[in-house]
């Protein structure tokens, strides 16, 4: 039986231009709809490759929109260039940390260019939503997509980014998406105005009172594995991190194969963008099962790769002595 996914319209004003921008005078506006009409014309919907060319030869011709980017380290800015009812055109501009979250694009075929800078784009593969690949666009790469397509595009960098995008026919509803163990999972659908769309408060709406409710908050966000699931997991290609002291190794054991990364350096050794990552295993698309002594400081860390981009993170419920008590391999600490 089908899931049926709420609709929450989009709040008034989501339609004006962003605060900051520079209005786009009905001069430059003509010169963009005159730039786009070998492109559209005759054509009452574009495919996938004819909106990949649009991006390209916009981001290519900067003067018609290189004066009107703003630069919002408060939230990735966006504003339509030109909007008819065969498609509509949006230049984007990144900061650093900002992305777009998991989403697909309400049935409209699509296309990006990056203009500026670079973007890391996740992108669905495979039947049932349950593979994920990753490619990185620098300066005048782009992509192009049909309705099918779900994905998370993040800024990649130190310095700000400027993309292209395009759609038809107009965007007018995105389905946000949860990336679970189990695949891309459907949270909500919103009805939207821009690329933009209304986006999900991802930060917590409270501060915790003490950390049995941090705990509880960061548990909430994710899919902990109990030992029989997180050995079945790994033997499909997740890896097992071991954040233990030493010391509690030594006393414990520890669990073959799993990769030992000691808490005060796991951000720096899996954040993709860190000098000093672990090349194999810092990566977004990485299924990373994080490893304590019981399953608490886990979770914590855990939610801290999650926050990096590492959105399939997830930790050992139990942790290690749970893993031991299930029977399940382990050895001493040489």
């Amino acid at each position: 039986m089908a899931v049926q996914v709420p609709i929450r319209p989009v709040a008034k004003g989501h339609t004006t231009t962003p605060k900051g921008s520079v209005p786009i005078e009905s001069e430059r506006r003509r010169a963009i709809a005159e730039f786009l009409a070998p492109y559209l014309e005759g054509a009452r919907r574009l495919s996938p490759r004819q909106l990949g060319a649009v991006t390209s030869a916009v981001a290519a011709n900067r003067q018609l929109w290189e004066d009107l980017v703003v630069e919002n380290a408060e939230q990735r800015w966006y504003l339509p260039l030109h909007l008819s009812p065969t498609c509509d055109v949006w230049l984007l501009a990144w900061q650093p940390s900002q992305d777009t979250d998991w989403h697909d694009h309400g049935g409209s075929s699509g296309s990006f260019c990056v203009a500026h800078g670079s973007l890391l784009e996740q992108l669905r593969t495979g039947g049932g939503g349950h593979g994920v690949r990753t490619r990185r666009l620098n300066t005048a790469e782009g992509a192009y997509f049909g309705p099918a397509h779900v994905h998370n595009v993040t800024h990649w960098g130190q310095t700000p980014a400027v993309s292209l995008h395009a759609y038809s026919p107009p965007l007018v509803a995105m389905t946000y998406y949860d990336l679970t163990p189990s695949g891309l999972v459907a949270s909500e659908t919103v009805e939207v105005a821009s690329p933009e769309g209304p986006r999900r408060e991802r930060h917590r709406q409270w501060v915790p009172s003490g950390v049995d409710d941090l705990l509880a908050d960061v548990r909430s966000e994710m899919e902990r594995l109990d030992p029989n699931s997180a050995y079945r997991a790994v033997e499909a290609g997740a890896t097992l991190v071991d954040i233990r002291p030493v010391e509690q190794r030594r006393e414990e054991g520890e669990i073959p194969g799993a990769i030992v990364i000691e808490r005060n350096v796991l951000e720096w050794r899996l954040d993709p963008r860190s000098d000093a990552r672990i090349v194999e295993l810092a990566r977004y698309d990485a299924q990373v099962i994080v490893v304590c002594s019981e399953g608490f400081a886990s979770s914590l860390a855990a939610d801290s790769l999650r926050h990096l981009g590492l959105s399939r993170a997830t930790d050992l419920d139990g942790g290690f002595l749970a893993w031991k008590a299930a029977g399940l391999p382990v050895r001493d600490v040489e």
